[in-house]
């Protein structure tokens, strides 16, 4: 299939009210291998298109975070790597790929032409709105607002997603990790197989405003080694 027959096929996933994730020409690559470098990353990449420049962050020289960026020549090119690429394994572990919060290219444009129109890439749950912050009631359920490091608002229920985790990190220790910021009612680390972690999992709070302060108080925290990321559960049947 071409990278134009892909495109014309991709289809919204999750449920809810549809809509899709704004993507410019950048991605954010989450849950490395200490050992990939920033041409495994470009090498990864490139079966969806031109990679323009690829890069591992580094917590000091020689010393992986365990996630990187990669940009490409198009938005297309970056919505396709998202919809074939995550949870597809690189160097023995399934690589989360989204949007890149930060790329200069999604703020609006200041002028006509002066900035690189973002794409819809598929949703993971339901799309980041607009609209006032503060708390929403839909039904008998609340959610809060927060906001991500771009400014964009992001809906919160009571779950949280909890990527680039250590292989041995258990579901105890994800829920006494996550304790500090409220009550934690279930936690979970996903597996491939009985005993084999994907290197992410799922943690439920009590309340929004816990899931919402985990957000904000441990996103690239360490846990067990690593730098975690922490953010909304996109999934989370309470979003709908």
């Amino acid at each position: 299939m071409s990278l134009d027959d892909a495109i014309a096929a991709r289809s919204p996933r999750g449920g809810g009210g549809g809509g899709g994730i704004r993507v410019a020409r950048r991605v954010f690559v989450g849950n490395l291998s200490w050992q990939t470098s920033w041409q495994d990353l470009k090498d990864h990449f490139r079966q969806c298109g031109t990679v323009v420049h690829a890069s591992v962050m580094e917590e000091r020289p020689g010393r992986s975070k365990g996630c990187g960026i990669v940009e490409f020549e198009s938005a297309d090119e970056a919505a396709l790597a998202i919809e074939t690429l995550h949870d597809v394994e690189l160097d023995g572990r399934p690589v989360q790929v989204r949007e890149d919060r930060e790329d200069r290219d999604l703020a609006p444009a200041k002028a006509p032409g002066g900035k690189r129109p973002a794409v819809q890439a598929p949703a993971w749950g339901e799309p980041r709105g607009g609209g006032g912050g503060g708390e929403i009631e839909v039904g008998r359920r609340q959610r809060k607002a927060a906001q991500d490091a771009d400014g964009d608002v992001i809906r919160v229920a009571r779950r949280v997603y909890v990527g680039n985790l250590a292989w041995g990190t258990s579901w105890q220790d994800l829920k006494d990790h996550f304790r500090q910021c409220g009550s934690v009612v279930h936690a979970k680390v996903m597996e491939e197989r009985p005993g084999r972690s994907k290197g992410w999992g799922i943690v439920e709070f009590e309340a929004p405003e816990e899931a919402v302060a985990a957000i904000e108080q441990l996103n690239d925290s360490d846990l067990d080694g690593r730098p975690i990321q922490v953010r909304e559960d996109r999934e989370d049947r309470d979003l709908r």
